[in-house]
């Protein structure tokens, strides 16, 4: 079961991972002290993205932070103060200082931590607009030395955010779509449907609004699949601001898919290894930059 909750969680199909590690907690609670303690901070660790309140998860992070004190465990205490710097920053708290510190605490020891970590700080979108956008340079050249298929597929969607900002639009384009296609071969719901709602905001600004429309509503159920409430409201209401009349030949091409046994929102397949990327050496050269 504790396998089978991980691949949930691995797949940002939060609400099913948080059904196991509950059940976990009901089996371990009591009798097996450590593994309590660690089922409490997996369900915390998925309650952060799900946006349970801060309360409830807190309570959870305290549980299991006293038994990994009474138990000796570094690695639960580490993760357990990871999962606070996360709530933190879901809560508005912009200091990076207690991600650095479990950084640097579990740099060469726990790779899960400095994966979590890292790729936290890279996210540009979380944090305020001073944030340093290198981070996410950091993450690909760590993700790629681990041979971190995630992690490499997240820093290129994190710097596409980077460039995004600066208004490097085709560099960004360009790095969304390769993200996008690793997080489809993975089927890591959460990433996928963030790239697509960048890609459709992007075609939208651009005047294709039919590209934009199929993007945000292939994005929607993939939001709903990973919990994320906040986003699918954003899809409604980006949904919403597009005419009748382009909706209805949304609708039309869909039937023409349909008619053709073509799923909406097809991306091919890609080879994960990270030689085969889909970018150009110049693109390469870009994202760096």
């Amino acid at each position: 079961m504790s396998c089978q909750a991980e691949v949930h969680a691995y797949k940002s199909e939060y609400a099913y991972a948080h059904t196991l590690y509950t059940q976990l907690l009901q089996t371990y609670q009591g009798a097996q002290l450590g593994y309590e303690g660690f089922s409490l901070m997996n369900i915390a660790a998925v309650e952060v993205p799900m946006g349970v309140s801060c309360e409830v998860i807190q309570e959870k992070i305290y549980a299991s932070q006293t038994i990994s004190n009474k138990i000796g465990n570094k690695f639960m205490m580490i993760a357990c103060d990871t999962i606070q710097a996360d709530l933190n920053l879901r809560e508005g708290d912009m200091s990076c200082s207690l991600f650095c510190k479990c950084l640097k605490a579990g740099w060469g020891r726990f790779s899960q931590v400095v994966s979590y970590c890292l790729e936290r700080l890279a996210d540009v979108t979380c944090w305020s607009p001073h944030h340093d956008p290198s981070w996410s340079i950091i993450l690909l050249a760590y993700s790629l030395r681990a041979k971190k298929k995630p992690g490499i597929y997240k820093a290129l969607q994190f710097i596409g955010d980077v460039h995004l900002m600066q208004n490097n639009e085709v560099t960004a384009v360009s790095l969304f779509t390769v993200a996008l296609e690793g997080f489809t071969y993975m089927d890591v719901h959460h990433s996928r449907a963030e790239c697509m709602i960048r890609l459709g905001d992007m075609a939208k600004k651009n005047g294709d609004l039919l590209k934009a429309l199929e993007l945000w509503e292939t994005a929607k159920p993939l939001f709903e699949r990973s919990s994320q409430a906040k986003r699918v409201q954003d899809i409604d209401e980006r949904v919403g601001d597009i005419s009748e009349e382009t909706k209805e030949q949304h609708r039309k091409n869909l039937a023409r898919l349909a008619e053709l046994n073509v799923p909406a929102g097809k991306v091919d397949e890609v080879d994960s290894d990270t030689e085969e990327l889909g970018l150009e050496e110049e693109q390469v050269r870009l994202i760096t930059v």
